[in-house]
């Protein structure tokens, strides 16, 4: 668990094998509410996706995820704040925790609404391809210093 606010939201990271009865009960409210299921139409949970779950007390109020592909690739994914916690840095605070949790990867990859292309780019990923509706952002392995 990590402070990542002085508003006292923690986040917790939840790896494939420590799932448990308290973790479906945290994220299966976001599966099961349909404002979340418009915005995040692709919203699942895979055996080997992580996720992190951002807390104020004990309620969740952000689910993100992260995907390992086997060719090298982080799929950050799945970034969903409730509304009322918007516009207060939190979307911010687990783009970077992602990216840390992912930094050696050969890509690091997101595939997101436009609206949400910002929040990456100003990390440092860059727009490769349109899917549909959504933008793809990439940024390869950072190359260790000579």
């Amino acid at each position: 668990m990590e402070t990542i606010m002085a508003k006292s939201i923690t986040t917790h990271v939840v790896a494939p094998a420590d799932r448990d009865r308290d973790f479906y009960a945290d994220i299966g409210p976001f599966f099961m509410d349909g404002a979340v299921r418009r915005e995040l139409p692709y919203l699942k949970d895979l055996p080997h996706k992580t996720w992190l779950l951002a807390k104020e007390g004990g309620t969740v109020v952000a689910i993100a995820g992260i995907i390992p592909h086997a060719n090298g690739v982080a799929e950050l994914c799945s970034l969903y704040v409730v509304p009322s916690y918007r516009n207060t840095g939190i979307a911010d605070a687990l783009v970077e925790k992602r990216l840390s949790m992912v930094e050696g990867a050969r890509v690091i990859r997101v595939v997101c609404a436009p609206a949400s292309a910002g929040l990456y780019a100003d990390k440092g990923m860059r727009q490769v391809a349109k899917r549909g509706s959504y933008v793809v952002l990439e940024r390869k392995a950072q190359k260790a210093a000579a």
